[in-house]
């Protein structure tokens, strides 16, 4: 069997793809190895920008009917350093950020995954769970084997695009390097049931002592809890004690109503990864493409994953439509474009984390430095911005190491 394209990975990225691709009349098919889509602690919280990019891909509103969504309009930054009044009262504005974009979406990965899949199989492509034995050739006359329920196929198409992950098995078949910065914090997230205590149209980045959280709430008493502690931290949350311990972590008084909080029932798995970016050398190869994580990721710190996943998606989607053609010369458009993009979030993501001070002995008095350099002189802080409004919201001297420099010297 013939087909235009064949996806490798029914996550976020692939079935998005898939469903613009197949609104547009080509044929695509999707290969996702698990049956049913399960917890995989991955992020939760689709930005502002990353939301007009579901526009563009025509899933909009396939993702406002997933199951337990909420709109998120209002980040606290709840501190140590702040009561929690105050830092109520430093609350930002996530619904105004971006025109068109209703703010923050919370939604669990899961069920995403699902109403994304429902979206692709509607718009006509053929969308396959329970995949097993994969195997893929490229170059000139690109072929996929796999086998689902026993029984073994082979389709031949144009391009093949990998869209399964982290540890993506396409990227490692095209022998395509993978590059990442060194994790300096590991970050412990869980599915929690709190009885609705935490205000489902707030989300926070928190630090207390050891401990940097963040909050992603959902409509259906869920809650999307993380906590991140150094790679030097002398006890990290492992082990038997892992969810008590975690648990724990969120008995602090920077949080509202936090003893309640620290009492939330544990419906889903805790699992550790890193907090790194990553990148790879090529995104397309003769007869395959990379998107999502399998072509490397921003730090989950600032939460760009699922915006970033849209995005590859969408500009490797006009790539391929506006070209008759696809080898890795008719598509450095979007080469091109992801590099300049994930460059831009790795440098928000370096200035968040300095800013933060997370870690620091002398937090305090750093970041008391820092933020008189940015009241002084705002533009410093201007690549922060991105994060909320997109990679290309901030202008390209925003970006410059000497900002990294001048606020570390502060």
């Amino acid at each position: 069997m013939n087909r235009d394209i064949v996806i490798i990975g029914g996550g976020i990225g692939g079935c998005a793809l898939a469903t613009r691709l197949a609104t547009a009349g080509l044929e695509v098919t999707v290969l996702e190895r698990e049956p049913v889509y399960r917890d995989m602690v991955r992020g939760e919280a689709l930005m502002p920008w990353g939301y007009l990019e579901a526009v563009e891909l025509g899933v909009a509103d396939a993702i406002l009917a997933a199951d337990g969504m909420s709109v998120i309009t209002r980040m606290v930054p709840y501190d140590e350093a702040f009561s929690v009044e105050t830092a109520q009262r430093l609350s930002s504005d996530l619904s105004s950020i971006v025109p068109g974009s209703p703010g923050v979406i919370g939604v669990g990965h899961p069920e995403l995954r699902e109403a994304l899949a429902a979206a692709a199989a509607e718009a006509g492509a053929v969308v396959l769970r329970g995949v097993q034995r994969t195997a893929i050739e490229v170059g000139t006359d690109p072929r996929v084997t796999y086998e689902v329920n026993g029984e073994n196929h082979s389709l031949r198409c144009q391009l093949v695009v990998g869209a399964d992950g982290k540890t993506s098995t396409t990227r490692a078949a095209l022998g395509v390097a993978l590059f990442a910065t060194h994790a300096r914090v590991k970050l412990s997230g869980m599915l929690v049931d709190d009885g609705g205590v935490w205000d489902r149209s707030v989300t926070t980045i928190a630090i207390d002592g050891r401990n940097q959280f963040i909050v992603i709430p959902r409509e259906d008493n869920r809650l999307r809890l993380y906590v991140g502690r150094r790679t030097s931290d002398p006890t990290p949350i492992k082990g038997r004690t892992a969810v008590p311990e975690f648990l724990e972590s969120y008995r602090t008084p920077i949080f509202p109503d936090h003893e309640t909080l620290a009492e939330s029932t544990p419906i889903g798995p805790c699992a550790t990864f890193p907090m790194n970016d990553a990148w790879t050398s090529e995104t397309v190869v003769p007869g395959a493409a990379l998107i999502g994580d399998a072509a490397g990721w921003s730090n989950p710190v600032t939460a760009q994953g699922l915006s970033v996943t849209l995005r590859d998606a969408r500009v490797l989607a006009e790539a391929l439509l506006d070209n008759d053609e696809w080898n890795p010369q008719t598509l450095a458009g979007y080469t091109e474009e992801r590099q300049g993009r994930m460059a831009r979030l790795r440098f928000a993501s370096a200035l968040s984390d300095l800013l933060a001070g997370f870690g620091s002995p002398d937090r305090a008095a750093r970041r008391a430095r820092m933020r008189g350099a940015l009241r002084e002189n705002p533009e410093l802080g201007a690549a922060l911005g991105v994060v909320h409004s997109g990679p290309w919201s901030a202008p390209s001297d925003a970006f410059s190491a000497d900002i990294l420099t001048t606020l570390a010297l502060a």
